[in-house]
C-alpha cells in the first residue's frame, strides 16, 4: 500500500490542484482536508454544543452559542457586520439575537457613529456565561487530548493558527 504523505493519484499525477508547489503536496492535501472537515463539523456539532452548555451550566440554545462567543469576539459590534463575520443571514442571525437578548445575555447599544444603527455586546451576565462556555471547551478539549504527547498538545495551536493566519491571508488576496 502506497503511503498516503507521498503517494500520488494516477490520473492526477501531473496536476498541481490549486497551487500546489511540491511534488507531495497533492496527496498531503487529500490527507489533511478530510479531517480539517471533520474538525469543523465536529466543533459546529449541536450535540457537542450541547453538551458545552450543560458542562457550563449555561442555559443557551446550542443554536446561540456561536452567536454569544462571536459577539464575545467582535464586540461592539453591528448586527450586519457579525453577520458577515459568521457567514449567515442577517434574518436568521437577528433572531438569534433577539433571542441572546430576551436571555439577557446580550444588550443592543446606539451606534454612537450612527444614530440609526445599533452595536451588539455582552451583558455581564453573558460574559459570566461565556467565560464558563469557554472553560466547558477547555474541559473538553483537555479530556479529548489527555492521552496525547505533550509536544503535540503544545504544537497543535500554533499549527491550527499558522493554517488559519495563511487561508485568511489568502481569503483576503494576499
Amino acid at each position: 500500500m502506497a503511503d498516503p504523505k507521498t503517494a500520488r493519484p494516477a490520473e492526477d499525477a501531473d496536476a498541481d490542484p490549486a497551487g500546489a508547489g511540491r511534488p507531495d503536496d497533492t496527496a498531503w492535501l487529500a490527507v489533511l482536508i478530510p479531517p480539517l472537515r471533520d474538525l469543523v463539523r465536529a466543533a459546529r456539532d449541536d450535540r457537542l454544543l450541547d453538551r458545552v452548555g450543560k458542562e457550563a451550566r449555561a442555559d443557551v440554545p446550542a443554536h446561540l452559542v456561536l452567536a454569544l462567543t462571536r459577539i464575545g469576539d467582535f464586540q461592539p459590534i453591528r448586527l450586519g457586520d457579525l453577520a458577515d463575520q459568521m457567514e449567515v443571514g442577517r434574518t436568521t442571525l437577528s433572531r438569534q439575537v433577539t433571542d441572546l437578548v430576551a436571555a439577557g445575555l446580550v444588550r443592543r447599544i446606539p451606534d454612537p457613529q450612527d444614530a440609526r444603527a445599533a452595536t451588539l455586546e455582552l451583558t455581564p451576565k453573558g460574559t459570566r456565561t461565556l467565560r464558563r462556555i469557554w472553560d466547558a471547551w477547555a474541559r473538553l478539549l483537555g479530556n479529548a487530548t489527555a492521552d496525547w504527547d505533550s509536544a503535540d498538545r503544545d504544537r497543535i495551536p500554533q499549527l491550527l493558527d499558522d493554517l488559519a493566519r495563511a487561508l485568511t491571508a489568502m481569503a483576503d488576496g494576499r
